[in-house]
């Protein structure tokens, strides 16, 4: 698969070449562990979250992303 992104084509060989471009290009970001609370149709709840040692940030994180879920019907 071959993309383009800040100006640059790429050739995506594998499946963490394919995730890396996708969150970079979506979120710009390319840190890991990285999270992001996603909806049914792909769109953020919340922030993201990048590792730090602390599961009471963690759990915060967590918890945004409950608060503003609205399951299908």
């Amino acid at each position: 698969m071959e993309v383009e992104f800040n100006g640059v084509k790429r050739t995506l060989r594998t499946i963490g070449d394919k995730w890396s471009y996708l969150q970079a290009s979506k979120f710009g970001a390319n840190a890991q562990p990285f999270y992001v609370a996603l909806d049914n149709e792909g769109n953020p709840l919340t922030g993201s979250y990048g590792y730090k040692e602390d599961v009471p940030a963690y759990l915060e994180f967590l918890n945004k992303g409950l608060d503003n879920f609205k399951p299908h019907p």
